[in-house]
């Protein structure tokens, strides 16, 4: 029989990398940008043609046609640079071959963007943030515990042993070090009612209690387990729940949004709320009713919105989970083109971690490691006990000024809050590295400022130390709300939790050594200067070793952090 008068054939399922005949037009790599229809398929109201556009394209909202019944596997093997199915591995068993469920066939061009304008592109994704919003919650009682121990406190406890002050960041290293035993053993619904419980139950003893330095104590230590234990496996899910170009505004509200305003609210209410009546109800009773309520509230969210990482989902093998996931994930809840896109993507990054052993994954992810454990260590020592000292030394009347109503420090607190209430929704757009490099080189300026003040004084005018001390705030705010973008993304999925965890135990005990130092002028000062020094450090250093990645994949974004060069902006 002719050829010419053969009907023509569909096109074999799968990937669409794969060809079906002896053709080299092969479709580029990465998203599928053409899929068909299969010879007389009805079209079901999809668009006859769609143009790409610049920069994402208009995203689909194409839904599966009611009568069709996929086929029950991808069909191909999909092609070498792919990379191999994953073994055994530290993931879990290997996911079977037949893949489930496949996207419908379409006869038109595919493209897949982030919605339009803000509020479209929140509301769509809102189910992503909802799923680590218990851990906000975790966040924010941590924030609040960060400030009491750097010395916002009600005046019975301004002369605590060293114990007591560092008793939630001990506490927090502690559930850092468990995280990384339990990272992918446990679901993070579980982790997460778990430490919401551990808050509550701490803020129930220390609104309890009046006055009661032990059970402030075991208040800090649950607290400040229950954070270090969320810490890891929230912002790991962040990264794996999330599309990329709502990762960083996601990670960063979730983590440093969350910290600095638990930082605010204690700052508030706990200088404007001092009291000497040891018999009333103080400052530490609100913070334990806050607490308790954050627990409460966090517990609630967890059971009924945490959604399980997609990306583990599949690396055990339950990939109809991880695509129901996928589906639940952003709004409305159906099955999209979008949905099996990211699945493929999954399949990508999963691809890529299972070829690295565990050893080529912790040298791969070294380099990372030194470059966020530094900006996080940065992070700390610009909220640190002696920021707060050089604070009280901008007031003309130290005593009492610590004990009353002051509106500098509310100016103080708010200062650093609002930069990062801001800058963490513009790390998608505007980028992480310019931002990180911008206040590092203002924190750098302004240390330079305070450290020169301190030492003269008291020959100073004080008001100008307290203004350079909230510009110095402002700076680090901008500087460090990129950071929890960088750690979602920069280690390979293997040693991921543990080094999450193990960059947030550096930060703990950066607090730790700073709060045990004792105070003297001189030492402020060289404090201050050596802050200056590490910051432009860290500026000409993030020049040459920050990466850019915004709206990247998780997979585009562990390529760029291996290695210690990265010049792109």
């Amino acid at each position: 029989m002719n050829d010419k008068h053969m009907p023509p054939q569909p096109p074999a399922y799968g990937f669409a990398s794969a060809p079906t005949d002896g053709s080299q037009n092969y479709p580029p790599q990465g998203y599928p940008q053409q899929l068909y229809l299969p010879q007389g398929y009805p079209p079901h109201g999809y668009p006859q043609q769609a143009y790409p556009q610049p920069g994402y394209p208009a995203q689909s909202s194409a839904q599966l046609p009611p009568s069709f019944a996929p086929p029950q596997s991808y069909g191909a093997t999909p092609p070498q640079s792919y990379g191999p199915a994953p073994p055994p591995h530290a993931y879990g068993p290997t996911p079977p071959q037949n893949y489930g469920a496949s996207p419908p066939q379409m006869s038109t061009i595919i493209i897949t963007v982030q919605p339009n304008g803000w509020y479209n592109r929140n509301q769509r994704n809102k189910p992503q943030s909802n799923a680590v919003g218990a851990a906000a919650l975790i966040f924010v009682s941590g924030g609040m515990n960060i400030a009491w121990s750097i010395g916002f406190q009600s005046w019975y406890f301004s002369f605590a042993p060293l114990h007591t002050r560092v008793a939630w960041f001990i506490g927090a290293i502690i559930g850092g070090l468990l995280s990384c035993f339990v990272a992918n053993k446990l679901p993070k619904k579980i982790v997460f009612c778990f430490c919401s419980l551990l808050v509550m139950i701490g803020g129930v003893l220390m609104a309890a209690t009046t006055n009661n330095i032990r059970a402030i104590e075991a208040s800090l230590y649950l607290d400040g387990i229950a954070n270090g234990l969320a810490f890891a496996p929230a912002l790991a899910l962040t990264g794996e729940v999330s599309v990329p170009y709502m990762r960083g505004v996601t990670a960063s509200s979730i983590e440093q949004i969350c910290y600095m305003s638990g930082f605010f609210i204690q700052v508030i209410y706990m200088t404007s709320w001092n009291t000497s009546n040891s018999s009333s109800f103080n400052g530490e009773n609100m913070h334990g009713v806050l607490s308790a309520v954050y627990g409460l509230i966090g517990l609630i969210v967890a059971c009924l919105l945490c959604i399980e990482s997609p990306v583990i989902l599949l690396a055990n093998g339950n990939e109809r989970q991880a695509l129901d996931a996928l589906r639940r994930l952003q709004r409305p809840y159906t099955m999209t083109t979008e949905t099996f896109v990211q699945l493929e993507e999954h399949k990508r990054y999963l691809a890529q971690n299972a070829e690295l052993s565990t050893g080529q994954s912790i040298v791969q992810a070294m380099p990372a490691l030194l470059r966020l454990c530094y900006l996080r260590a940065l992070n700390a020592m610009s909220l640190s006990v002696f920021v707060f000292y050089a604070l009280v030394m901008s007031q003309p009347h130290i005593y009492i000024s610590l004990y009353t109503l002051t509106w500098q420090y509310v100016v103080y607190s708010a200062c650093r809050w609002l930069p990062t209430f801001i800058t963490s929704l513009c790390v998608e757009s505007a980028g992480r590295k310019k931002l990180t490099l911008l206040g590092l080189l203002g924190c750098g300026g302004m240390a330079i400022g305070i450290a020169q003040l301190i030492y003269d004084l008291p020959y100073i005018d004080r008001d100008t130390l307290f203004i350079i001390v909230c510009i110095f705030q402002v700076f680090a705010g901008i500087a460090f709300s990129g950071t929890s973008a960088y750690l979602t993304e920069a280690f390979p999925l293997g040693v991921k939790q543990p080094f999450i965890a193990f960059t947030f135990i550096v930060e703990m005990l950066i607090y730790i050594i700073t709060s045990s130092a004792t105070y003297s002028q001189t030492g402020l000062g060289l404090y201050f200067s050596i802050l200056a020094g590490l910051c432009l450090l860290g500026f000409l250093l993030g020049i040459w070793c920050l990466p850019e990645t915004r709206r990247t994949t998780l997979r585009e974004s562990q390529e760029k952090f291996k290695g210690f060069l990265s010049k792109g902006f």
